[in-house]
């Protein structure tokens, strides 16, 4: 059988911030329903690349991008596409979490539904069955389903992580991007959130950035490493940890450099 497509299919992508050449020519297939973790070194250019898939980097002043990305039948960065239409098809987490501080936890769920929907208002009882089963899928309904209405703030740093995930699960993505999502949590809270990032990938397909190589090789079905803004090597994540085809992917990983 011919190989499915990729959900996600970057081509000789360049990033850059004014002069500075953050992500150097950069192609990588991403497959459907499967986890895939990018690592390297601080600065190397893992965060861009994944901004650069829902078109975040351009907000930067001055930054800028090249190539192609192409999400499904979507071409990212064609002519009349814009990024509100990309958006609708991805979600992102941060390293930190985000709730929105005047809101409760219902209305943080609930909050890109109207964007997602083209303007259109969810009912009351679609937006209740909406946000159950967002936080259903971010395993956290049953912490909070006594409290939907009290401030989001109240939750603790893992759920608030947590209640990120279920916003961005509630717009029913095609891709999930999570950048360092357990970079600010406790060892229990990660173990939570990765838990819920290896059980997404039977729903959506999940582009994950972490400092972490045990974090990669735990969730993920296939790691990406990157230096100086360059795709180094990928292959199939057992692979990569033990037999990199790349003496300096080899290096990284025994910790001789980082």
């Amino acid at each position: 059988m011919p190989p499915a497509s990729p959900a996600i299919a970057i081509a000789t992508l360049h990033a850059y911030f004014g002069a500075a050449h953050a992500v150097r020519a950069v192609s990588l297939d991403v497959q459907e329903h499967e986890v895939t973790a990018i690592i390297g070194p601080s600065g190397c250019g893992k965060s861009t690349l994944l901004r650069c898939v829902n078109r975040m980097h351009e907000t930067v002043p001055g930054a800028r991008v090249t190539g192609s990305v192409q999400l499904g039948g979507l071409d990212v960065y064609g002519p009349g596409t814009n990024a509100i239409a990309v958006r609708r098809h991805i979600g992102m987490v941060f390293q930190r979490p985000t709730p929105f501080p005047t809101m409760s936890i219902r209305e943080n769920v609930a909050a890109g539904l109207k964007v997602a929907r083209n303007g259109a208002r969810p009912s009351r009882g679609d937006v209740a069955d909406i946000v159950e089963r967002a936080l259903q899928r971010a395993a956290l309904w049953e912490e909070v389903k006594d409290r939907l209405g009290t401030p989001a703030t109240g939750l603790s740093g893992g759920q608030q992580q947590r209640l990120c995930i279920a916003r961005a699960l509630a717009t029913e993505p095609s891709v999930i991007l999570l950048d360092e999502p357990t970079a600010s949590l406790d060892p229990i809270s990660t173990q939570r959130v990765e838990e819920l990032v290896y059980d997404l990938r039977r729903h959506m397909t999940v582009l994950i950035v972490t400092h972490n190589m045990q974090q990669a090789a735990r969730v993920s079905d296939r790691t990406v490493f990157m230096l100086a803004g360059e795709l180094i090597e990928t292959a199939p994540t057992r692979t990569l940890f033990t037999a990199p085809s790349d003496s300096r992917t080899e290096a990284y990983i025994t910790g001789r450099f980082g």
